[in-house]
């Protein structure tokens, strides 16, 4: 079952192109996003991400600018 601007975790590697294991260790964990952009309908024990704002967390909040490294 699809749900428009919706992705399941597996999907929504393939959509923003952030590795699984980044995924897993520094944004799925992360309460915030979880509170924000993880989503499950009904008692499915599957993750949905709301695909537009999760993008924009990942890149305003998990990923670090190549300037602030210097």
């Amino acid at each position: 079952m699809e749900y428009i601007g919706f992705a399941d975790a597996k999907t929504f590697v393939q959509i923003s192109g952030v590795s699984k294991d980044d995924l897993e260790k520094h944004v799925y964990s992360n309460t915030e996003f979880q509170q924000q952009c993880m989503y499950r309908f009904g008692k499915n024990h599957k993750r949905y991400i709301d695909i537009v704002p999760a993008i924009k967390f990942i890149r305003e909040k998990i990923f670090v600018k190549e300037t602030e490294l210097r």
